[in-house]
């Protein structure tokens, strides 16, 4: 079987200010505070656009995070992982944000493109499944596959 590839990808190094991050996808009414329990790594607003993703590092570590878009559902990437999690999740045709808890600057010095989200020849708003991906490494590393949710 032919590996499937992203059509769009990004890699970044995180400074966290707080021992999770905040992904928003669009206009969620306010921030899904993080999970308390191990298994469960990423928590969702009741709109789906907003994410809130738990770090198992300690706050202030650098984390380094990987979003990979994809035109349908893919492997997930070779390796040892001691996490891993599937969620959905919805996207508006606004810009993405990325932060670090509640803090309003960026996590990433370069951030991820504008239209990371965004599916081309389809109107908004842009639903997805996604796999988060934890492995236990220095930095701990986070991967989040996104491909078109079948709403």
């Amino acid at each position: 079987m032919a590996e499937t590839r992203p059509v769009h990808e990004y890699t970044g190094m995180a400074t966290l200010s707080h021992a999770f991050y905040v992904v928003d996808m669009g206009e969620p009414e306010g921030i899904a505070l993080p999970s308390m329990t191990s298994d469960i790594r990423i928590t969702a607003t009741e709109s789906n656009s907003c994410l809130t993703i738990t770090a198992g590092s300690s706050e202030w570590e650098p984390v380094k995070i990987s979003f990979l878009v994809y035109d349908q559902e893919p492997e997930p990437p070779a390796g040892e992982w001691r996490h891993t999690e599937t969620f959905t999740c919805t996207a508006t045709d606004t810009r993405a944000s990325f932060t670090t808890g509640t803090d309003p600057d960026d996590m990433f010095q370069d951030p991820p493109p504008e239209g990371l989200f965004h599916r081309p020849g389809i109107e908004p708003p842009y639903h997805w499944t996604g796999r988060l991906l934890i492995a236990a490494r220095a930095p701990e590393e986070h991967v989040l596959q996104f491909w078109p949710s079948n709403l």
